[in-house]
């Protein structure tokens, strides 16, 4: 079996891992399997074909690579950010290989999410739960996906391991991209109890992909229910998940569910 990938976001992500699964009311990614193709062949010559706001969105997947495993590629990004939003072909030939070959690198390591593989769920815990919350009807999954990883780079910062300057341009490449990095009209209550189930929770623990710098991952969890005896390290209360997300939420939402100018 070959997989034919069409869209940034299947060239650089959902075609390699060999994750197939469906969407659920309750959560994202929560039913599905694990089947690998033969081949994936993807023809950049189609992402012309496709309406803006689907190009963008895929942006976000290859920014997540450079911020989570390679710095080198990050400040690649930040320097081509412009010829890659035109296309220009041996730029965004360079994008997504690397950004391929460095998933790839990931899941030949740990094909079934028990280990290292976690790290590409970066930006993912709020994505997912903001996905769920307004029924997979107001973002795509990038644009969720660059607002999470906002909460997530705010997160790391709260925590004290990750530097204000390296969220300051993670949010700036993201916005080089057309990206979202704030949202609104939807409660962080509701996103909180999606995030609740979210697929990477384990023995009532939400595990967080955090940033200590580009290039550099950190696992941390907090306990969703107050009586577990958790290490304080590990913590991660619900007033500080909140304090993270809550300034990236505005009051005057565009059409799509979220505000982009910033």
């Amino acid at each position: 079996m070959g997989t034919g990938a069409y869209q940034l976001v299947a060239m650089v992500d959902a075609s390699i891992g060999g994750k197939v699964a469906v969407n659920h009311h309750e959560g994202k990614n929560l039913i599905g399997a694990f089947y690998q193709p033969n081949f994936v062949l993807a023809d950049t010559q189609t992402l012309a074909t496709l309406p803006k706001r689907e190009l963008t969105s895929g942006w976000a997947e290859v920014v997540k690579y450079g911020l989570i495993l390679d710095k080198e590629f990050f400040e690649f990004l930040e320097s081509n950010a412009g010829r890659l939003i035109k296309l220009e072909q041996d730029v965004v030939s360079k994008a997504i290989i690397r950004s391929a070959s460095l998933k790839a690198q990931v899941v030949s390591q740990d094909e079934k999410e028990r280990g290292q593989r976690i790290i590409l769920n970066y930006g993912h815990t709020v994505a997912h739960g903001l996905e769920a919350a307004t029924q997979y009807s107001s973002f795509l999954h990038g644009e969720a996906v660059a607002i999470g990883m906002m909460g997530a780079a705010k997160l790391s910062q709260k925590s004290g391991i990750l530097p204000p300057d390296v969220v300051n341009r993670q949010q700036s490449l993201l916005q080089k991209f057309g990206l979202p990095t704030t949202f609104s009209a939807t409660g962080l209550a509701e996103i909180a109890k999606a995030m609740e189930v979210d697929k990477k929770t384990r023995a009532k623990k939400i595990r967080w992909v955090l940033l200590e710098d580009i290039g550099k991952t950190a696992i941390a969890a907090r306990m969703n229910s107050r009586k577990g005896k958790t290490p304080p390290a590990a913590i991660m209360p619900p007033e500080a998940i909140r304090a993270a997300i809550a300034p990236m939420r505005k009051c005057n939402p565009d059409s799509r569910g979220f505000n982009t100018s910033m």
